[in-house]
């Protein structure tokens, strides 16, 4: 597609991407029509907008944003308007995620780090689900450690998620949805991360640089077993998403300063 792309989301009935862009300045939430090829931008401003994330009935997409000065999660109509903000923990919170229902949105906080407002890589990130409305906020995990990328399950009793074990080491877990019994999935000294399950929960897609400096996207079963290189380029590959039809996987393709949407066959 030509732009700096940083996470990309498929539409509900598989038509749309929306995707957040650098083009121009600061980054906003686009969306593209997959067979017009039509761009709409949806945010503009001097906030930079970031992660989108389709609401179940396509209507409305979730984002971060930092136009109060801390990373919060809005809420904007998928035809644009103006955006309702959700959280205000003046925290940084990122890698929004909608229940299946709808109802909730489930994301990482760096709320419990009191001493600053915004925690660097290494400090702790819990995952929490709130209301659309901005009310009863629940934290899932609480181990002091730095849980990231959490997404349900279609059926809504299961979440995977990225933990980073050490420095260089990240592994995907999988708990149920109220944050009990979590479970190593990868075991693997590489820097595993960016999950996403398949529609009909059977797979969950990937990425990971264990097989060199490269990240590429991986598929495996959901019991983590069976792992499947699916990509080998140059660069990094992160942040792999199904289609709603579970045959097609996008994925970000970044080289050379460059970003971009790809999409592969599932496998």
């Amino acid at each position: 597609m030509g732009l700096f792309n940083e996470e990309s989301s498929w539409s509900p009935d598989g038509k749309t991407i929306a995707f957040d862009s650098s083009r121009p300045g600061k980054t906003s939430i686009f969306t593209w029509n997959i067979e017009t090829r039509e761009q709409k931008r949806l945010t503009s401003g001097d906030a930079n907008d970031i992660t989108p994330e389709w609401s179940p009935d396509g209507k409305q997409i979730a984002f971060i944003s930092d136009r109060t000065g801390y990373n919060e999660i809005y809420i904007i109509n998928s035809d644009g308007g103006a955006a309702r903000q959700v959280t205000n923990d003046k925290s940084d919170n990122i890698h929004p995620h909608w229940s299946p229902d709808g109802e909730r949105i489930i994301y990482c906080s760096a709320r419990d780090n009191t001493d600053q407002a915004y925690a660097p890589e290494g400090e702790v990130y819990e995952i929490y689900t709130i209301k659309v409305d901005g009310t009863d906020a629940k934290r899932i995990t609480n181990d002091k450690g730095i849980n990231t990328y959490p997404s349900y399950s279609s059926d809504g009793r299961r979440i995977v998620f990225r933990k980073i074990i050490e420095q260089k080491n990240s592994e995907i877990f999988v708990m149920n949805a109220d944050g009990s019994s979590p479970r190593n999935l990868t075991n693997n000294p590489a820097f595993d991360g960016w999950p996403r399950w398949s529609p009909n929960n059977s797979k969950i897609v990937f990425g990971s640089n264990r097989e060199g400096k490269d990240y590429e996207i991986y598929v495996m079963n959901a019991d983590g077993s069976s792992a499947q290189q699916i990509t080998k380029l140059h660069g990094r590959n992160t942040s792999p998403k199904w289609s709603p039809d579970g045959k097609k996987i996008s994925f970000d393709h970044a080289t050379q300063g460059e970003c971009d949407i790809f999409v592969v066959d599932a496998k």
